[in-house]
């Protein structure tokens, strides 16, 4: 009996384990997302410096070809839905900074799959050793 609690108890601390697991692979796609998003951008800037043509997105999926004629500034968020009006160097620099924090997050997050999975598995196998015991022992009834 105290066995089968034992299961239980290890088993639902798989399924949170694996339930965390999941939620932190999905935070990792989100913050891979952004990064290539700012890689992009940072390229977009760089061609915009350039004077050479660039796509700008007009909606729906569609895009168009321009280029920049305004003063060589740009309007980058700063956090908390506010935007200001900079350099391209000064956007750049922004979006190398945020890059940085998110390359940190990331890294944090691949530590804590590790870890997670570690778990899990260590987990797994004390489960699996559990039901081996089970197998062999006839319940009381």
């Amino acid at each position: 009996m105290a066995e089968n609690r034992e299961m239980q108890k290890k088993i639902l601390s798989y399924r949170f384990l694996e339930a965390r697991l999941e939620a932190v692979l999905k935070q990792r796609e989100m913050l891979a997302s952004k990064l290539i998003e700012m890689q992009t951008t940072i390229q977009s800037i760089d061609e915009i410096e350039k004077g050479e043509e660039i796509l700008f997105p007009i909606g729906s999926g569609a895009h168009a070809f321009g280029k920049i004629s305004e003063n060589g500034k740009i309007i980058v968020e700063i956090g908390g839905n506010v935007a200001l009006e900079k350099t391209m160097e000064e956007g750049k620099k922004i979006l190398e900074e945020r890059m940085e924090e998110i390359e940190k997050s990331l890294n944090a997050i691949q530590g804590n799959i590790a870890e997670l999975s570690s778990n899990m598995d260590r987990l797994g196998a004390e489960i699996q050793e559990l039901g081996k015991g089970m197998k062999g022992t006839p319940e009381a009834g």
